[in-house]
């Protein structure tokens, strides 16, 4: 059995940083992060874990990306107004329902 060892601290950073375009370029080729992951990682350019890929892709790359503005944003739910009917349950169902 292999003895896998942990990567220094920071060295996930700085592998990211190391293939920050390919994976720029990835991205834009349509490839999600875990694609992205198993690729660096079996052509041997990354050593981390892919949950430290995940952490170091979101901060920085999604850290600081800017939110994209809402265009229309949907109306806030507003009761009807006046008088509301009231809400009962029946606790012994009609069992010619479920049939």
């Amino acid at each position: 059995m292999s003895e896998h060892k942990r990567i220094g601290r920071n060295m996930g950073r700085i592998e990211l940083l190391a293939v920050r375009d390919t994976v720029k370029a990835m991205l834009e080729a349509g490839y999600d992060r875990k694609k992205i992951h198993c690729r660096l990682k079996e052509e041997g350019r990354v050593t981390m874990s892919y949950p430290t890929f995940c952490y170091q892709f979101k901060q920085q790359f999604v850290g600081n990306a800017t939110p994209a503005p809402i265009q229309n944003p949907a109306p806030p739910y507003l009761p009807k107004a006046g008088k509301s009917e009231p809400f009962f349950v029946n606790s012994k169902p009609n069992l010619e329902n479920f049939h």
